[in-house]
This record gives C-alpha cells, structure tokens and sequence, in this order.
C-alpha cells in the first residue's frame, strides 16, 4: 500500500482500476488456458482423442453460445420460479429417486435387496407414498378415480398384473417392490392432472422436467474436468456421480435437442427466445454425439425429419438431404462409418453390443411363459442375464422385458398405453380447433415420445422407474383427451337441454 504527503495529510494511494482490471483478466485466462490444457491432454490420451478433443471444442462453443443467450436464461427462470408449487417438488422427488450411484452385482441382491444407496433412494419415495396416502385419506386430491381413468387406467392394470406375477416370479420380492414402484409414478401424474387447470399450468411441469434434465447433462459436461478419464470412459460421455449411463446422456440430449427445435421454429425471428432455443438444440445434439448411442442419434434424426416435414419447412429438408449426400459420398462417409462402429469388432456390432445373444436367450425364457412371464422386472435381470452371466441392469430393450417378464398380457397392456399416446398427441398436433399453444405443447411431447419409442427398441426407456420423459408427455394426452371429453359432454347437455327449453316456451305460449 503506498502513502502521499498532501497538504500536511497522509493518505492513501488507490491503485488504478485499470491496472486490477487488466491483472484479473490476465490472471483468468491464464488459469482457462492451463484447465484447458490439463483436460484436453487428458482427453487426447484417451480412446477417440482427436474425436474427443473436437467434441471438447464444439463443447465449448456451445457454452459461449449459452453464455451469450444468458439473459434469455434469467427471463426463463423468472417465468418458471414463481409458479412452481408443491407438486413440482413431488415431481423432483421422483427423479431424485431415480438417481444411481452403484451398481451392484446380482448376487448382492439376492444378499440384499436394499443397501445404504437404495435406502438414500428410498427416501423421497416413501415421503412421496406418504403424502399420497395424506392426499387420498383427506380427499383434498382425489387421485385413485384419476388413476384408473384413460391412459393412465391402462398402466394402472399393467402395474396391477406385474404385482401378481409376484406369485410365480424368479425373485418375487423385487417384482413386487419395482411393480409398487412403478404405480407410484404413475399415480403421481394422475395426482397432478387432477390439481391442473390449464395448457398453462402443464406447460410449468413440461419445462420444469426439461430443466431438471439439462442440468444434470450440464454437471455430466462439468465432470469432463473433474474425472476427465472417468466421465469420458471408453471415449462416450457419462456421468460419474451419480452415475449417467452413456445410454442415458444419449437420451437426455435427444430429447432436449428435439423440444428446443420444436420451440425454436414456433419462435418468432425478433425474438431473444431463438438464440436461447439454437443454444439449447445445439448443446443436446452435440451431448448426443458425444455418448455416441446409435439409438439416441438415430431418435433424433428421425424427430428432426418429421419436425421439418411437418411444419413445411423445405429448406431444413434440403439441407439434411445435401449434408447426408455429402457425407455418404465422400471421404466423411468413412469417419462416420468408424465413429458408427465404436472401435467394435464385425461380430460385435452386427449383434449390436451383444443385445441380439440376450434376447435370444431371452425368447428361450419367453416361450416356456409366454402368457404370464417369469415375473415382471426380474425377467431380464434375474432369468436371463442370470443364465449369461452378465452383470447388466436389463436387456437392453424395453419390449424384451417385458415379453420375458410379464408376457403377453403385460407387453399388451403396456403397448396399448405407448400406442394410445403417440396416436392421441399426433392428432392434437394436427388438430387446427385446438389453441396454438395447445398444438405446440402436443408437437413437442409427439416428437419427445418419437425419441423415446426408437430408443425404447435397444433400451430399457418407458418401462423401469422413474421414465418421467414418457409420463409427462402421457399426461399431456390424457390431460387433452379429459379436457374434449368434459367439452364434448357440455355440448350434449345443452343440445339436450335446448329441445326441452323450446318445447316449454311453446306449450306456455300456447296455454
């Protein structure tokens, strides 16, 4: 600190705030440059490490251009905050009982079904179950009628039959615990269509669930400087804690990347929104990229089509048609078959990662049940992968889980509901009687369930808890489908009211 003699006073020489400015900035980009360094080393060093260093710069990019989409942010947030309530935390709950951070082996589960990570889990559902049961004694939500009523009926029979598949199942106490589990999902968006009033108040839980998943695939690119050779291990992003399957990342970003393309073309082009909703498309299409899951991308491409063709826009159609004969013609056709492949063997990627010897010993279990299963959600896991000897969560595929675990009866009931949902939301979409928010609401969750159902085909996506992706966007159907039924009885009640109104005036006037 220096000192002045000034007029017979001592004070205090301030240093020039130009000078501090100018060391702060220096001092910050010399610590980017080096975190830079550190982690693009160690990303170089991994497997795919040119691909993996080009993923870290398009990573980059995209956070500038969230950087620079930030007040759009703030304004967000400022719609959403003030209009979450407690059904939202409910929701949240259910995600945060979601979340893994082990993977145990079969025979720790045959021990145990519950170790001090699952009794985390436990936690928010058994406060969850306990509110439920408050709300149903007290009638101030009267969700059971709710429950067992449209689509969410549908699933509320298919959870009823994986329960009695406890009978006869290969481990009963984890078929009943993950049935249970299961009709706690869905009986919680019945709860909430039941406290819904308006497209307007769905809209807050849709955003609420994408922002809930945004930010974990942000703390998944965050971990890339923390366990760099963890969070990208065998050269596909994921998440270390807790734990984010690369199948998962794949997922999350698909779907964001569809719901901010569907918001971006419904933008207008004076709008602050359309850098906001080009920052967001960008971030999930390059997080999809980076877990390279083939099912995730090809979801994406497939929602991205359809989007484009639907809404009539010829020049996005075009340019996907330029940029796939660009890339199958040339020289690129060869990176992208090698980035396809994963580094996999022939055999290995013909039987997509070992999936096609699963499920053929999973149709083996199948036909010896074909109508009833070996018991709902132990099928897989406790039959099939059992006699394989493969530590792996499922079988990689939805619908061989459920054939293997509840049979024909089940696998109908669970379709009819995935079916009735994507053909209800397509004709919302299309459906011009219908508000334009209303229509947009119904494009987004048609193209999300899109995303879903490719990737349901390769990957456990709508049947395990908590797939709040699919129950959001069937609770939007549902939510639609009440709300023309309550409309269409109205109009047949004053139809029938009219007759009789007329009838009196005429029998008085004549009287």
């Amino acid at each position: 600190m220096n000192t002045v003699e000034t007029y017979g006073e001592t004070i205090v020489a301030k240093q020039p705030e130009g000078a501090a400015s100018r060391f702060g900035a220096v001092a910050g980009f010399v610590a980017l440059t080096a975190l830079t360094a550190i982690v693009a080393t160690a990303l170089g060093s991994l497997k795919y490490g040119v691909l993996n260093l080009l993923g870290l710069i398009a990573g980059l990019i995209v956070l500038y251009l969230l950087v620079m989409a930030f007040p759009q942010l703030r304004a967000n947030w400022a719609y959403l905050r003030p209009r979450l309530n407690k059904w939202h935390l409910i929701w949240y709950g259910v995600y945060v009982s979601a979340l893994v951070f082990e993977i145990r082996t079969l025979a720790s589960y045959r021990e145990s079904i519950l170790d001090g990570w699952s009794i985390l889990r436990l936690g928010p559902e058994f406060l969850i179950g306990v509110y439920m049961l408050y709300c149903l004694g007290t009638g101030r939500v009267k969700w059971v009628s709710s429950l067992f009523k449209g689509i969410p009926g549908v699933l509320a029979v298919y959870c009823i039959f994986c329960a009695i598949t406890t009978a006869w199942s290969v481990f009963g106490t984890w078929t009943l615990f993950k049935s249970v589990e299961y009709m706690m999902d869905v009986s919680v968006i019945a709860a909430i269509l039941c406290v819904v009033s308006d497209a307007e108040d769905y809209k807050v839980l849709l955003d609420w669930t994408w922002t809930i998943f945004t930010i974990e695939l942000v703390w998944c690119v965050v971990q890339l400087a923390i366990w760099p050779s963890q969070a990208l291990d065998d050269g596909r992003l994921k998440g270390v804690i807790p734990l984010t399957a690369f199948n998962a990342v794949g997922s999350y970003g698909a779907v964001i990347a569809t719901v901010a393309l569907c918001r971006l073309l419904a933008a207008t082009p004076q709008a602050l929104e359309r850098s906001w909703y080009v920052s967001l498309f960008l971030f999930g299409c390059v997080l999809t990229v980076m877990s390279q899951t083939r099912n995730a991308m090809a979801g994406l491409a497939t929602a991205i089509v359809v989007i484009l063709i639907m809404s009539k826009r010829a020049t996005g159609i075009v340019l996907i048609g330029l940029a796939v004969a660009g890339t199958l013609f040339t020289a690129l056709g060869q990176v992208l078959d090698t980035f396809i492949r994963r580094g996999q063997s022939e055999d290995a990627f013909m039987t997509m990662s070992g999936r096609l010897v699963w499920w053929h010993y999973a149709w083996i279990f199948f036909k010896e049940k074909p109508w009833s299963g070996v018991g709902a959600y132990a099928g897989g896991k406790f039959a099939v992968l059992k006699a394989l000897n493969v530590n792996a969560g499922s079988t990689h595929s939805d619908y061989i889980e459920l054939l293997v675990g509840s049979g024909v009866f089940g696998t109908l009931l669970f379709s009819i509901a995935v079916l009735w949902t994507l053909v209800l939301l397509f004709k919302l979409w299309r459906n011009p009687s219908l508000t334009r928010q209303e229509r947009l609401i119904s494009m987004e969750c048609f193209c999300v369930m899109l995303v879903l159902f490719i990737h349901s085909f390769f990957n456990v996506e709508l049947t395990w808890h908590a797939p709040m992706f699919f129950l959001v966007c069937m609770g939007w159907a549902e939510f639609m489908r009440r709300k023309q039924k309550k409309v269409q009885q109205q109009l047949v009640q004053q139809s029938l009211r009219g007759p009789i109104h007329r009838t009196s005036e005429i029998i008085f006037s004549e009287s």
